[in-house]
């Protein structure tokens, strides 16, 4: 199960390094990336995934591109409406409900 993380509301999900075969997500995730340019310098922002070979995810064009060296992705806001409304669902609404007596044993 994945691990995520609050920050500012939003909720993210752990770090991935990144081997720079190619991009591993589908198109239009938001994502934090870490990448590095061809001086080693690394800048970090949020974007959304485009898709497309010629990209910093595919290092095969590096030094022309700075390089996705790691990333996580950002949790879709409609996903967390739909947890927190399951949530509602599954808790008790009553804490002794919880706790039902058991029947009496019967005698041997």
């Amino acid at each position: 199960m994945t691990k995520w993380v609050t920050e500012n509301g939003e909720e993210w999900g752990p770090w991935v390094l990144h081997d720079g075969k190619g991009c591993p997500l589908k198109a239009g995730v938001i994502v934090d990336v870490v990448a590095q340019d061809r001086f080693g310098y690394n800048m970090r922002t949020v974007t959304t995934v485009q898709g497309g070979a010629y990209s910093s995810w595919d290092w095969e064009y590096f030094p022309e591109l700075k390089k996705v060296i790691r990333y996580r992705e950002k949790k879709p806001k409609g996903l967390q409406m739909l947890e927190s409304e399951v949530d509602k669902l599954t808790e008790p609404k009553d804490k002794f409900q919880t706790h039902r007596p058991k029947a009496p044993a019967e005698p041997v």
